[in-house]
């Protein structure tokens, strides 16, 4: 083989190494921004789950809703399903997040009813705080069914 020819297999095998070596570079910095960001929604998910989901799901539970009604409990019961959502509101979804103003304005309300203010009928208020209360229960298991589904862990049934 002439000599040309060997400095040009030279030449063109060093080009190949140099293009897979860049191409090789890009491709796992490419993966490594891909797992980085499923890693970054994974957290965010399971910090969701964590401190608000879980936590709200199990008091609903507790409480044997929707057999009972919100506005039928302790003003501390009530206020144990506000604490959470207001601790954790940055952790909400959208539309949940969207139906707090609406419980918390429901809460108070009722609250002021119950202390007998005159401008606030009891039966009205409590009425609007259990059908808020619905209407939020039911946007945030629909949240955390999808969370969970996100995560592949099991859904629960209702």
């Amino acid at each position: 083989m002439p000599e040309y020819f060997r400095k040009e297999i030279i030449v063109n095998s060093s080009v190949i190494v140099s293009v897979i070596t860049v191409i090789g570079s890009f491709t796992l910095v490419y993966l490594n921004s891909i797992k980085d960001s499923s890693d970054r929604k994974y957290n965010v998910r399971k910090e969701q789950l964590l401190k608000f989901y879980v936590p709200f799901y199990q008091r609903y539970r507790m409480g044997f809703f929707p057999q009972n009604q919100l506005s039928t409990m302790s003003i501390e019961v009530r206020s144990t399903f506000l604490d959470i959502m207001t601790q954790n509101i940055h952790l909400m979804e959208p539309l949940s997040q969207a139906m707090y103003s609406d419980f918390y304005f429901a809460f108070l309300n009722l609250a002021e009813a119950e202390n007998g203010n005159p401008e606030y009928p009891y039966e009205k208020c409590a009425q609007k705080m259990d059908e808020v209360f619905e209407d939020l229960s039911k946007a945030i298991f629909i949240e955390y069914r999808q969370i969970l589904k996100k995560c592949h862990l099991p859904v629960p049934l209702k």
